[in-house]
């Protein structure tokens, strides 16, 4: 018969060689197992791709497709993170680009720590400020990634979508690409002469079609779009969205109660801050309206409007006094 400290000792070897084995998995991120998991590397034609720990592979890809900056969101206080970030570092240099590192955790998609949400945001804020190029990730591509994403489509940057292993383009993204730089050269008319001719919209590209529409003033047809959006992407863009043409239509008590709405949940939306401003400043809130002010200034220091509405808020004031 076998002693209860031979069996007890068996489970002890057995338990620390599964630990051993799942850690040495976790560092080896492109092994079979883990690669059932991984996402893959969106579109490389596209300014801003997204994806999962990149390998050495990954790297000389992403250096042929002329990506000069990665962006990590794995977090080094993660003991099989911090390995794998030590040599991302090293290929990073190797292959001369720019590395940055906002830490971010999740388990299975739910975010852990009081700063998740902070770097995304500013994770999200670095890549709408860095020239060139970008590829942002987290372990697997699926969750932080997609977290950062909505925050940069938010900010009305296609991001790229077509996930596809060989790089073969496919013609529905390259019209979404095309239709995505005429909206960043404010030709709105032809973005939207494009995304017609799409036999199906993604999500960006039906929200691209909101926001040209918006843009040419076409406020019912831009209404319309953001809330069939809703139908295959309830995010906070859509919200966001349709605050603005409250705004527009001088709706101001609705426009409000979207933008604060979506501020609730997400305190560093740069365009909800800005449009409830906007909203409570046409309401003659002046105080609330300059705190939501300088809030959005502080994330986007472009913002022409929210900049203007601040200044005549300011001048008010000093007149008062």
């Amino acid at each position: 018969m076998i002693s209860t400290s031979k069996i007890r000792l068996a489970l002890f070897v057995f338990l620390v060689a599964t630990l051993v084995l799942g850690f040495y998995l976790l560092i080896v991120p492109d092994n079979p197992v883990i690669r059932l998991f991984r996402g893959e590397i969106s579109d490389t034609d596209a300014n801003i791709i997204i994806g999962p720990y990149p390998t050495e592979i990954d790297f000389s890809r992403l250096k042929s497709a002329k990506v000069g900056t990665v962006i990590s969101l794995l977090d080094p206080a993660l003991p099989y993170e911090k390995i794998l970030l030590d040599q991302e570092k090293t290929l990073a240099s190797k292959h001369a680009m720019k590395f940055m590192n906002f830490p971010m955790t999740s388990v299975l998609g739910y975010k852990v720590g009081q700063d998740y949400e902070s770097n995304a945001n500013a994770a999200a804020k670095a890549v709408a400020s860095t020239e060139g190029k970008t590829y942002i990730h987290c372990y697997l591509g699926i969750h932080r990634a997609k977290t950062v994403k909505d925050l940069i489509e938010a900010q009305h940057q296609a991001v790229g979508n077509y996930l596809l292993k060989e790089g073969e383009r496919a013609p529905l993204a390259r019209m979404q690409d095309q239709a995505e730089q005429l909206y960043n050269q404010r030709n709105y008319q032809e973005a939207k002469r494009i995304l017609s001719h799409m036999p199906s919209q993604n999500f960006a590209a039906m929200m691209l079609n909101a926001w040209a529409s918006y843009r040419l003033r076409n406020i019912s047809e831009a209404r319309k779009l953001f809330s069939t959006a809703t139908t295959i992407g309830a995010t906070s863009e859509v919200d966001v969205g349709l605050a603005f043409c409250d705004l527009y239509e001088n709706k101001l008590d609705e426009a409000s109660k979207r933008f604060l709405a979506v501020i609730a949940k997400e305190p560093e939306n740069e365009s909800a801050l800005s449009g409830a401003g906007l909203a409570l400043y046409r309401q003659g809130d002046f105080a609330e309206s300059a705190k939501l002010l300088q809030r959005a200034l502080a994330l986007n220091d472009k913002d022409k409007d929210a900049s203007e509405a601040l200044k005549h808020i300011q001048n008010t004031q000093l007149v008062k006094n």
